[in-house]
């Protein structure tokens, strides 16, 4: 027996009117809804997501022809069930949907999901309510001695194409041989700033997060010391003088905003 017919007579009109406006091509409106009304609500429901899913990932968005675009966000809209019911959640959404759901198709661009999520840390540290001036941290500490305090409104991240710098003027062709290492954050101005990095301050970021994770305290120097033995660097006092100056650009930055008080 159908489990919806067991339901009170207003819940299913609910689901009813639900599954039309998901998917009309596939599912009636409930008896006595004039069509054209109908369509009203469907339109409504399907460009405000679309509009949302456009905005929040406009790099993508320009590339992607309109017919494939529609295919996307039609799929997304209709198949897709999301896990959050907040509205402002739709870009996290898309983004798993783009990552584990969607069949990939012939003519994706390899950068695709690279891009996706470039362009959604952006509208995820947009959105985050965290006040880095509400995080505990002495800004004129001795950031190679004392406890280093990490931004909770930055992300180092690696990926194999250029992300930041695709666009309408540059699409690459094929898969550079250096991956591009970046570092996206929003500093105590409420500002999102975004930095080209190298392999070694992307991994000295993730030694502070890693640490930060299991809720243990390290500082500059160990950071430092733990990155010359990871990378086997040949001569680890001058990587360790070098990080000094390392410190002192992302605390400059509000990727690290001090030390522990």
């Amino acid at each position: 027996m159908n489990k919806s017919s067991e339901l009170p007579k207003f819940q299913q009109i609910q689901f009813e009117f639900a599954k039309n406006l998901r998917n009309p091509a596939k599912f009636q409106a409930p008896e006595g809804i004039e069509a054209r009304r109908m369509k009203v609500y469907q339109d409504l429901f399907y460009n405000n997501v679309q509009n949302f899913c456009a905005n929040s990932f406009p790099i993508l968005r320009s590339l992607t022809p309109d017919d494939k675009w529609h295919r996307i966000i039609r799929d997304f809209f209709t198949d897709y069930r999301a896990h959050s019911p907040y509205f402002a959640e739709i870009s996290a959404e898309f983004l798993n949907y783009l990552s584990d759901h969607r069949q990939p198709e012939q003519d994706d661009y390899p950068f695709m999901l690279e891009l996706a999520h470039w362009e959604w840390l952006e509208v995820s540290l947009l959105a985050n309510k965290d006040d880095i001036l509400s995080i505990p941290h002495d800004r004129n500490g001795d950031l190679f001695e004392q406890n280093i305090v990490i931004s909770p409104l930055s992300n180092a991240v690696a990926y194999e194409y250029p992300v930041h710098r695709i666009g309408s003027a540059y699409i690459p062709e094929e898969k550079p041989e250096q991956p591009s290492f970046l570092i996206i954050c929003r500093d105590r101005k409420h500002k999102i700033e975004f930095m080209e990095t190298n392999l070694f301050t992307y991994r000295l970021l993730q030694i502070f997060q890693e640490h930060l994770e299991q809720k243990h305290q390290i500082t500059g120097q160990q950071a430092l010391q733990q990155l010359a033995e990871e990378t086997q660097f040949p001569n680890p006092q001058q990587l360790i003088e070098g990080g000094k100056q390392m410190l002192d650009s992302l605390l400059q930055r509000d990727v690290i905003l001090g030390v522990n008080s």
